[in-house]
Order: structure tokens, then sequence, then C-alpha cells
């Protein structure tokens, strides 16, 4: 047997370096095509681009040499270990300032600085990252025997990881006033709804719903209570609420020893970096949350906690509705410890089936719920029905729009039972998703999956056949619920949508935590190289995944923001001076925070509209064909029009195509751009003194 883990662990060790080898030789050609043909100082190189080049190459082969040498010639490498261990121990409390230095040296160089505009090869980041985590290892290691260990090489990853993630989020938060992304702008106008109609000029008994669910507006519009609030301040709130939530279920979910306070911190940082590789809901963490926080509490205590967690979840996206049930009864089931010889008796059964009854009622058992399923299945009866009205109205023009950040953001649930075509070619990879979702969820998922199935089949974590059933059923349920919903059209370019699956393996993880993964930790350092292999994916996917495409903020120039300013106050309020309306289907936080002082036309928002436009909703778009026709509005406020249909291969080709046909005939029917400020993406769409004839899809 011990033979056999050996020649296991040599030939991981053989495969980890092919790997490394690989990963080099990709990352010295990234570096090489941003280099080429910079200047001539040697060859097609400038001395800026050309030296780091030459130190690339250098300290890759080095780095490989040296990886390689450690299989060969132990010894040798022994010698330079301790030698180095020795310097670096001399250095004492300083050590921690450098290595936290180093942790922010990823997001300073391809966050903050114009290099991360150059620097996006995928190989290359890797390699910076894993040269920057271990020379943090070698920094956060102590004793002269060894330069590096395990655990602080996990700690970096983890470390460098949480850092960059946080930094990812908070670079968005800016004083900028139009939009940062395709719907960034009226998803604020839809946070400021609930709180905030005191903003707009809109009569305050006149009835009107944002189209967000009331979770994430109740969450993110809570800077509205204050007066004074500004665009920076809810970005700022955004980033936090995408951020700290995670941290705190991380902590609430995993329990912590006196002696062991560090390794609880640790591992609350992971689940973070774990949830952000969805990224997941808030609303639907904050449930997590609660669901944990009822763990061994008292039952009086326990079921209302549960309660609220199905009810907050269900007012926040009907599909989640049963999550927190099954949470609740999942963690009942397996706090039964099989090693202790507690039988699973009456009282364990009555526990799970209580606290799973209790976020039943919550998320299923009150008549908002069934009223929203009942509403939306009687969609489809409606939209036959109006089949004959919509038979007058005017046919939408092609056009092409950029929804390549936003059609998964489109938040509420309402179009869940609907008929929005199924793309089930978005599982595997495609424009929309390089790795499709089912590879991603692979990557993410994987290694975490095989080291539970190690703990349990090892013995570590002793279950009953029962409470694997158990773990297997829920993780199924909501992987194939996930998995569907992902295929629907406007989503698939991440795994946000199999949110209810990572949040179970986070509860999951939370058990074992108590029954095999905490001694296993305090053993680390005597694992074989394989068992400490898949608690380094672990760390290192979830660490590196967020670096992917990542880079500044880039905003255009000041000069040409303020021209489209002032160009949207001078058309707006002329138009409205002659008695028109003027409606903004897109940058309608310039109405929230006051920056355009005219009345506000809540229909026909963009996501809602986008939305619509995938399933195809004729009576939707009967009043928005007929206020085209007619010319309602004195002046439309949108983002680019191209009239093109998506070409094979092209990202989100399917929306942009439902938003072709349905969207833009009409708007080019009737209307036509007298602006297009294409460095701020507004464009502003006047009347037609002579219409064009269109006819129904």
């Amino acid at each position: 047997m011990g033979r056999s883990l050996d020649r296991r662990g040599f030939a991981l060790r053989i495969g980890v370096s092919i790997m490394v080898l690989v990963v080099l030789i990709l990352a010295m050609r990234d570096f090489y095509q941003v280099a080429q043909g910079t200047r001539n100082w040697i060859g097609k190189f400038s001395i800026t681009w050309g030296i780091p080049l030459a130190g690339v190459m250098f300290f890759g082969i080095l780095a490989f040499v040296f990886g390689m040498s450690s299989l060969w010639v132990p010894a040798w490498v022994e010698s330079i270990n301790r030698t180095l261990a020795r310097w670096r121990d001399r250095l004492g409390w300083l050590r921690w300032p450098i290595f936290i230095v180093l942790a922010f040296l990823p997001a300073k160089i391809f966050l903050y600085t114009p290099l991360g505009f150059k620097l996006v090869g995928s190989a290359f980041r890797l390699a910076f990252l894993l040269a920057v985590v271990i020379a943090m290892a070698t920094f956060a290691t102590s004793g002269s025997e060894r330069l590096i260990r395990w655990r602080p090489l996990l700690l970096s990853f983890l470390f460098s990881g949480v850092v960059f993630a946080f930094a990812k989020e908070f670079v968005t938060v800016t004083d900028y006033p139009l939009s940062l992304t395709w719907s960034e702008g009226n998803r604020i106008w839809d946070y400021s709804w609930l709180y905030g109609r005191r903003l707009y000029d809109y009569p305050l008994d006149a009835k009107f719903e944002a189209y967000i669910d009331i979770g994430r507006q109740s969450l993110w519009g809570l800077p509205f209570l204050f007066d004074n609030v500004t665009i920076e301040h809810i970005r700022l709130w955004s980033a936090l609420v995408f951020t700290a939530p995670y941290l705190f279920l991380g902590w609430m979910v995993l329990r912590p020893l006196s002696e062991k306070l560090k390794d609880w911190c640790w591992a609350g940082a992971w689940v973070f970096l774990f949830l952000y590789q969805g990224p997941i809901y808030t609303p639907l963490v904050l449930s997590a949350i609660l669901v944990a926080g009822a763990r061994r509490k008292p039952i009086w205590l326990a079921l209302p906690l549960i309660y609220l967690a199905g009810y907050y979840a269900q007012l926040s996206r009907m599909t989640w509705m049963v999550a927190p049930a099954v949470w609740a009864a999942l963690v009942a089931l397996l706090d039964i410890k099989r090693q202790s010889g507690e039988q699973a008796g009456w009282r364990t059964w009555v526990r799970a089936g209580g606290y799973g009854s209790a976020g039943f009622l919550g998320g299923v058992g009150i008549q908002r719920g069934w009223d929203r399923i009942t509403h939306y299945l009687g969609r489809v009866s409606e939209t036959q029905a109006a089949s004959e009205i919509v038979s007058a109205t005017p046919a939408p023009v092609v056009i092409y729009t950029d929804t390549s950040d936003a059609i998964e953001t489109i938040s509420s649930s309402s179009t869940f039972l609907t008929d929005q075509p199924l793309l089930w070619e978005r599982l595997w990879p495609n424009p929309t998703n390089g790795l499709g979702i089912v590879f991603e969820l692979l990557l993410v998922a994987g290694p975490l999956v095989i080291f539970l199935i190690y703990l349990i089949a090892t013995g570590r974590w002793k279950l009953y056949l029962w409470q694997k059933l158990a773990v297997a059923g829920s993780l199924l349920g909501f992987l194939g619920i996930g998995l569907v919903i992902s295929v629907k059209i406007g989503g698939g370019s991440n795994l946000h949508n199999l949110d209810m699956f990572l949040i179970s393996l986070v509860f999951i993880v939370a058990l074992a935590w108590e029954n095999g993964i905490r001694e296993l930790l305090a053993t680390f350092e005597d694992q074989s190289i394989v068992i400490k292999f898949l608690p380094l994916l672990m760390i290192l996917i979830p660490a590196f995944l967020p670096m992917i495409g990542a880079m500044p903020l880039e905003l255009p120039e000041q000069q040409y923001v303020n021209q489209t300013i002032d160009l949207l106050k001078t058309e707006s309020e002329q138009v409205v001076s002659q008695g028109g309306e003027v409606l903004f289907m897109d940058q309608r936080q310039l109405l929230t925070f006051g920056v355009v002082d005219v009345p506000l036309v809540p229909e026909y928002e963009k996501k809602v509209v986008m939305d619509r436009a995938l399933a195809s909703d004729v009576v939707y778009f009967a009043p928005f064909y007929e206020d085209l026709a007619t010319q309602r509005f004195g002046l439309i406020i949108t983002d680019a029009q191209q009239v093109r249909y998506a070409r094979e291969g092209e990202q989100w080709g399917a929306e942009n195509d439902a938003w072709v046909q349905w969207v833009t005939e009409p708007l080019y029917c009737y209307y036509e751009p007298k602006y297009s400020k294409d460095k701020t993406h507004v464009w502003f769409f006047v009347p037609r003194e002579e219409p064009i004839e269109c006819t129904p899809p």
C-alpha cells in the first residue's frame, strides 16, 4: 500500500511538473504577443517590454528546472531550501508586510493599472499568480528546515484570491454618472423605486411596480432611505452586498473551536471564494445565513428563523422557494454522528420534518407563492387571446444590441414559467460561455465533490445510508433545476443559476468540517501528495477564476461625458417644454439622481423589453407598438442601436436576434437617431417626419 501511494505521489509530481511547464510556455507566448512590435530595441521589442520578457523566460525556465530537480536531486534542493529559509527567517516580523504587499500585487496590476488592458492572457495571469503565491508562501513559512510548507501555500492562494475578488467588486465604485454596464443604471433605478419614489416627478398615488423581485429591491435599495445618496454610494453599497454576506455565511455555517479559530477564519474565507465563482445572488445567501443561524438553536427560535428564510427566498425568486426547507432538513439529518453511536431516532426525524416544514411553509405555503404560479401560468392563454389585437400593430425592425454583460442580470422570476426557449447547447462550450455550463461546473465544484467522496469512502466522515441518500438527493435535485434554468434563453454565461446546488455544497462541507476536515487539516503536512493536491485545487481554482477577463475600469474622457449630459438635459427639457414626453429606456439612473429633471415615464424599461422579447410576448408589445406608431414620445433615450442580426458563433446571438426582431423595427419605422454618442453609448431617437410602413412579425 505504501509503495502504491508513493508511486501515485511520484506520478502526480510528474504530472504537476508537466502542467507547470505547459503553463509557463503558454505564459511566455502570451507575454511575447504583447511585447512583440513595441519598438526596435532588439528585434521588434522595446527595452520596456524586452527586458521583462527575458526575465519571464529566465525565471520560468529556472522555476521548472528547480521543480523537476526536486524529483531527481532531493539533497541538492534541500540544501538550497535551508539556505533560503535562513535568509527568510532573519527578516522576522517584516515578512508579514511583504506577504500583504504581494497579495495585493495581482489586483493592483490587473485592475488598477493600464497593464490590465494589455496583460490579458489567461496563461500569463495564472503563471503570475503562481509566482506571487509561491513568494507569499515563502514569507509565510517559518523555520529553517523548509522554505515552503503546504498550509502556508494554501493560505497564500486563499488570501490572494479573496483580495482580488474584493478588489474586482470595488473597482466599480465611482461617481461616473452613466451606466457602467448594459443594465447597471436601470438596475439602480429598480432599486430606488421601493424607498425612493419621492425622487421622481411621478404621482405618488399612481401604481407601478419596478421589474425586480422585492427581495433584491429591499436589500439593494436600502441607501435610498437616506437623503442626498449618490451613485457612488449605491455602487459602494452594491460592492459590499456582493461580498460581505458571503464571508458572513462562511463564518456562520462553520463552527469555530477556541483552539482552532484561525482555521475557522480561513475556512470562512474559502466559502466566500467558492460562492463568488457563481456569483450567487445575495438574497439567497441571506436565506442560507438564517438557516445556518437556526442550527442547534432551541426549536422556538429555530422554526421562525427557517420560516423567515423560506419566506425571504420566495420573495426574491420563485425557484428558491424550497431551498431553505431542504437545507434545514438536510442539516438536521446530517447532525447525527455515526461514530458517536447515536441513532436516528424519532426525535431526529421529527426535528428534520419540523425544520423542513417551517421552510416549506415560508417558501411555498403562502398565498403569494400560489398567486405567482397561477398568474404566470395564465399568461399563455392571455397571449393566445390577444393574437388578433396585435395583428393590427406594426412589426419590429431588425437591430443589434450589445447584451454581453446583462441578460443574466434580469432579476425578476416572473419569466420562469413562460414560453421562453431553452438553449441546451449552452451546457457545452459555446460563444456565450467558452467552457459551457457543464465543464465550468466540473472545474468549480469537481475537486470539492471528489474530496467529500474521499472523506466518506475512507471513513473519515461516517454516514448512514439514509444520510448519503439525503446528500445525493438534495444535490442532484438542485443540480437538475440549476441546469434547466441555466439554459433558458438569457442565461448560461456563468453559474449563478446553480446557486442552490453550490450553497448546498457549502452546508455539506460545514458538516464535513466537524467530521473529518478539521482533523485532516491538523495533520495536513503529513498527508500524501495526492491528498494535498485536492485542497490545493479547491483553493487555486476559485482564486484564479476572477482574474480571467478582469480589467481596470475604462471610462470615456470627461469631455465626452459632459457633452452627453449637457445634450440630455437640453433635448429633454426642450421636449417637455413643448408638452412632449421623454422615454428613458436606458440610463434611468440619471432621473434617480436628478442629473436630468423631467417627468418619469415608467413603461418600456430596457430590461423589461428585453425579457418580453425573449418570450415573444405579443400582449406586451401591442401597446408598445401603438405608442411608437402614434409617436407618443418626443425623445427616446437608449443604447447603441445598429440594424444587424447576429453572425454564427457570436456571443449572445439568440438574445441579440430576439431584440432585433421585436424591439427595433418599430423604433426605426417611426423614429430615427438624432444623436449617437458612441463614446458614452447613449443614443437619442426622435420621431420621423415620414414614418415607414411596417407589418407584424
